[in-house]
């Protein structure tokens, strides 16, 4: 079954293991993410995890590594290398490849379309949005 499932497994001590586990839709649109971002510097694609909860995967092609700093689980006062200066979200192709990993979930959802505000009933929308204030 052709589910486009992809877990990626982070490490979480510098001794233990990364991983990347997929289905082969999922790990195609991956490899396809990753020669589009080695090619342009950005690339993206849209997979599920096994609970059935989709996730846009940016991919960004970014020179300098050693500037750019991830934050870690339950960080409360960051603690930096001098050089670690740009947040993940601010590398160069950062953007471009939300914007295509995004796109990719019409290719894995044929039938989905983003809802627009104005394609909803006004029934619905009442008390919401900015004509309610």
């Amino acid at each position: 079954m052709s589910a486009h499932i992809l877990h990626l497994l982070s490490p979480t001590r510098w001794d233990s293991v990364g991983a990347i586990i997929g289905d082969r839709p999922a790990l195609e649109g991956l490899r396809d993410a990753l020669n589009s971002a080695l090619e342009t510097g950005a690339g993206g694609t849209f997979v599920y995890c096994s609970d059935g909860e989709g996730y846009a995967l940016a991919v960004a092609l970014e020179n300098d590594m050693q500037a750019v700093h991830t934050a870690y689980a339950k960080e409360t006062a960051p603690v930096r290398w001098v050089r670690e200066t740009i947040p993940m979200r601010a590398v160069r192709n950062f953007k471009a490849a939300i914007s295509q990993a995004i796109e990719h979930r019409q290719l894995v959802l044929p039938w989905f379309r983003p809802v627009r505000y104005s394609d909803t009933p006004s029934t619905a929308r009442q008390g919401h949005g900015p004509e309610s204030s």
